[in-house]
């Protein structure tokens, strides 16, 4: 597909006042890789709370299907409202695809394109 796809599912559902994002990604991301098998993912997320870890049980699960997972240092206040972060030197690299880390999108894309992943 092209484009940008967002993993985000907001609102309420039957038994809880938030939807569980991290289960939601989780589903999305195993439902892309069945539909779409041959793609190569650029994983973009955030070192807040879960997505350096779901992106790494992914790219464990479906190697071929990362090309490269980027992910957003949170500035302090935007941790805080994230409920925490995780720190860049405990992630445990997965695969053979790299991972990048920098404050903005900038930076981000300087790095991947360095890998030549753009």
């Amino acid at each position: 597909p092209q484009g940008t796809l967002l993993l985000t599912d907001w609102g309420p559902t039957h038994d809880r006042m938030f939807r569980s994002g991290r289960a939601h990604k989780e589903t999305q991301l195993r439902r892309l890789a069945s539909e779409f098998p041959k793609i190569k993912w650029i994983l973009v997320g955030d070192d807040g709370q879960h997505d350096e870890s779901i992106y790494a049980e992914f790219e464990k699960e479906f190697p071929g299907n990362v090309k490269a997972v980027a992910i957003r240092q949170l500035s302090n206040g935007e941790a805080v409202l994230a409920g925490g972060r995780k720190k860049a030197e405990e992630h445990i690299q997965a695969g053979d695809a790299p991972w990048v880390y920098a404050p903005d999108g900038a930076g981000l894309a300087a790095q991947l394109t360095e890998f030549k992943v753009l």
